[in-house]
């Protein structure tokens, strides 16, 4: 008969006892050592059939049903939080720029309070330039000299629309200067944990859309005509005030970002910037080389 013993330290001791049929119980038996593979400690019988038996126990024969406390390694949530950080990023994609598009806007359009800036969204409209850039501004221009005047704007019979007239803005974009808009969206990357400022101005109008589901959605790529900025900078006039907006960020995370800047007559700029935590407001920067990331960068799109 074998019977297998407690469990010794980091071994199981197992005694082998030679087994045979009628009166024979002389004869030698055999103990064997062997390391303890189990969490848990039984006991087996085994008899044999006749003559010496020498039983070598490798592992528990029979391991009974153990009682353990369960781990969880299921891989964090990939549902992005509302404003946040998209968790699925390419990790093999480059900090290239931000993705810059070019959109129509007739006079009297965009940033003149009618249509709203999710314009471009709902009337389906396809980009007439489109590149990339690490620089989210371009500055102050005035009307130019010498050029033809037309005015095509019944509603603003005196607002001149200087024919030919275009300026280079970002990633080598020329647009129609009288009126365009342009539409700067991607993933910034956070190099610091902390209360960032997220800050614009722009003559005429720069809309900012910051975080899940209010640039875009983490999961689909796609941006919201219902979203609603979070801030809206305004000017006009060579008059052009600076709006900040704190958000707090962590460190090594990607965050989407979409501006929506829009110029309906006449003179514009532009310039969006991120104040990291420690660095004064005067020092922000709108030069994000190797900060922020295309938009085909999202994992799930």
């Amino acid at each position: 008969m074998l019977k297998t013993l407690a469990p010794l330290g980091a071994v199981f001791v197992s005694a082998a006892t030679a087994l045979a049929l009628g009166e024979r119980h002389d004869t030698p038996s055999t103990t064997t050592t062997i390391p303890y593979l189990g969490d848990c400690t039984t006991s087996t019988t085994l008899t044999g059939c006749s003559g010496q038996v020498t039983v070598v126990v490798q592992t528990p024969i029979a391991v009974p049903a153990c009682t353990t406390t369960a781990t969880s390694t299921a891989p964090p949530t990939s549902t992005p939080t509302p404003g946040g950080a998209c968790l699925l990023i390419d990790p093999f994609c480059k900090p290239a720029g931000l993705d810059i598009e070019y959109y129509a806007n007739p006079m009297g359009g965009y940033s003149s309070g009618n249509p709203p800036s999710s314009y471009y969204l709902t009337q389906g409209l396809r980009p007439l330039d489109s590149s990339l850039t690490n620089v989210t501004f371009f500055p102050q221009n005035t009307n130019p000299v010498g050029l033809e005047r037309i005015y095509p704007y019944p509603p603003l019979p005196n607002a001149p629309y200087f024919v030919g007239w275009q300026r280079e803005t970002n990633g080598g974009v020329v647009v129609d200067a009288n009126n365009f808009t342009l539409v700067y969206q991607g993933f910034y990357r956070a190099r610091k944990t902390g209360t960032h400022a997220i800050c614009a101005s722009a003559d005429n109008e720069d809309d900012v859309f910051f975080g899940h589901g209010n640039a875009f959605s983490c999961l689909d790529g796609k941006a919201s005509a219902n979203a609603q900025p979070l801030l809206v900078a305004t000017g006009a006039s060579l008059i052009n005030g600076v709006i900040c907006k704190d958000v707090d960020l962590v460190s090594g995370l990607y965050y989407p970002v979409r501006n929506v800047m829009g110029n309906w007559q006449g003179g514009s700029a532009f310039n969006f910037t991120v104040k990291e935590p420690d660095v004064a407001l005067e020092d922000r920067t709108h030069d994000f080389a190797g900060r922020v990331y295309p938009s085909k960068c999202g994992l799930l799109f």
